[in-house]
């Protein structure tokens, strides 16, 4: 289940997932501190990556085993701080 899946199906299309995301970001930023903030996306899931790329995360060139998929691949996405 991806971030859109948990947006009720009246609201989709409004922004709300955009606004959701942008927040849990600028937490990240600001609240956490942290220097990078990272996420997994299924190799196979390009409606996503296309989400997060709008964003300005890029590939950081790892990947993981899909667990419960060995044969499936997650890749790393990256977004470093300023």
């Amino acid at each position: 289940r991806g971030i859109r899946d948990s947006v009720r199906p009246e609201w989709r299309g409004r922004g709300v997932t955009e606004r959701l995301f942008a927040c849990a970001v600028e937490w990240a930023w600001e609240v956490a501190q942290v220097e990078r903030v990272r996420l997994f996306v299924h190799e196979r899931n390009s409606r996503a990556e296309g989400f997060y790329r709008k964003f300005g995360f890029v590939p950081s060139g790892e990947s993981a085993p899909v667990p419960g998929d060995p044969g499936a691949r997650e890749l790393e996405f990256v977004m470093k701080g300023a």
